[in-house]
């Protein structure tokens, strides 16, 4: 096997388990690791399990089978000769754990042929996430697990786990205390700074939903969006947020501070099609420009239904509202969107920034993103950005802004232009 084989393909299972508990005890709430457990059903299993030899001629072809389906930071491991398991790190939402469950699937769909030996699969696969299922990396493989009997007693190909199975994460009176958050208008909203190399001031930011500070309940900003999509308030929560953001903006503009701010869209929003009609009239309620806000969708938003939402993302950019990808990189269909959508912007991953001293691969893909970006006239940002070091090789790749807590983490809008202004005035001496 070549180098980049042997470190997508793990040797051991207790290494597996160890890489695998260490991507949830560093996952951020922007992100879940996802575990795929994939039953191959291969016509040769027999023969597999009786020759060593054998067996590992036939992983060295299956990987450059499975190869093109996975990206980068994707691991797996033989757990038998007929089972293997996946992880997929750094994932923005569940349905990408989807999207690559079935990109396997295509690529098993074909026979693998060793010279004069032909191998049919039959697979199925089970898919959990951290911390959305679990929280350890013996439990989120157990769920993984049961979701495959499910799958194969139920005679599909694939299944997710659902969220509801964890009880810690999903607590039954969860949905009802969404609810009355809502009811009471108390969720709150921070705003990260995202600084232009170029002019070295701030043209935009982030705004970021949160649970209330004060509320009796700690839910993570992920768990309150799957909940809030699961059962139906995802429409009442965006229009509050929506509301927050632009009541704090028209404030900002009246008293001279003028950036774009970013919103994140997420997938089952996009469903809704009057979104763009109470987009614009929340707009007109609070005498904005759709120019003035800026909507952030994920990969995953695009894989459910794409002529919906090519029709949708038309007609938002029509009223006139900015679109960004984000997180982009960790997805496994990226490049196609640039050439459909009608996006502006791209996100870099904070995963790839942050790693781009300790993995050349991780440097190559920001550089990659950077220079594609500019080829299709689009603006990059690359958030995450937490040392000087960073900041200057990000500049010296021709990356358009930058968001991270080098410069600020996410503050409440009262405390915004203060920081904004002070930032105006020593920013020739930090950029």
């Amino acid at each position: 096997m070549t180098l980049r084989q042997k470190h997508a393909l793990i040797d051991h299972l207790d290494e597996f388990m160890s890489m695998l508990d260490t991507e949830i005890q560093n996952l951020d709430e922007h992100h879940m690791v996802a575990v795929l457990v994939l039953s191959l059903q291969r016509s040769d299993r027999l023969q597999a399990l009786l020759s060593p030899q054998y067996a590992q001629i036939v992983q060295e072809h299956f990987y450059d089978h499975l190869n093109p389906s996975l990206r980068v930071k994707d691991r797996f491991v033989f757990a038998t000769e007929n089972e293997c398991w996946f992880i997929l790190p750094h994932l923005s939402s569940e349905a990408l754990a989807v999207l690559a469950g079935h990109r396997l699937l295509n690529a098993l769909s074909a026979p693998l042929k060793i010279e004069s030996q032909t191998i049919f699969f039959h697979p199925s696969i089970g898919i959990a996430c951290a911390p959305l299922h679990a929280q350890s990396a013996v439990e989120v493989l157990r769920v993984a697990d049961l979701a495959l009997k499910n799958a194969q007693s139920n005679n599909l190909r694939i299944e997710l786990a659902s969220a509801k199975r964890d009880q810690r994460h999903s607590p039954d009176d969860l949905p009802r205390a969404i609810k009355q958050v809502l009811d009471e208008n108390a969720l709150e909203v921070r705003y990260q700074p995202k600084v232009d190399l170029r002019s070295k001031s701030i043209k935009s930011v982030e705004a970021l939903v949160r649970w209330p500070t004060e509320h009796a309940q700690s839910v993570t900003t992920n768990l309150l969006i799957d909940t809030a999509e699961q059962f139906g308030l995802i429409e009442q929560l965006t229009i509050q947020v929506f509301n927050k953001v632009l009541q704090e903006a028209a404030d900002w503009e009246k008293q001279g501070l003028h950036v774009v701010v970013w919103i994140n869209l997420s997938a089952r929003l996009l469903a809704l099609e009057q979104l763009p009609k109470v987009l614009e009239r929340l707009l007109q309620v609070w005498n904005l420009p759709a120019s003035a806000i800026g909507l952030e969708v994920t990969e995953s938003a695009f894989i459910h239904d794409i002529e919906h939402t090519t029709a949708l993302l038309f007609e938002l950019k029509n009223l006139g509202f900015r679109l960004s990808i984000d997180d982009f990189g960790t997805g496994y269909s990226s490049l196609a969107y640039l050439r459909r959508f009608p996006i502006d912007e791209l996100k870099i991953d904070r995963v790839f920034v942050q790693g781009m001293f300790s993995s050349q691969q991780d440097k190559q893909i920001v550089q990659s993103i950077i220079g594609l970006a500019h080829n299709f006239g689009l603006s990059v940002v690359a958030e995450g950005v937490e040392h000087e070091s960073t900041l200057n090789a990000l500049r010296l790749m021709g990356c358009d802004e930058i968001q991270g807590f080098y410069f600020a983490q996410a503050m409440p809008g009262k405390d915004l232009i203060s920081w904004c202004e002070e930032f105006h005035r020593h920013s020739m001496e930090r950029l």
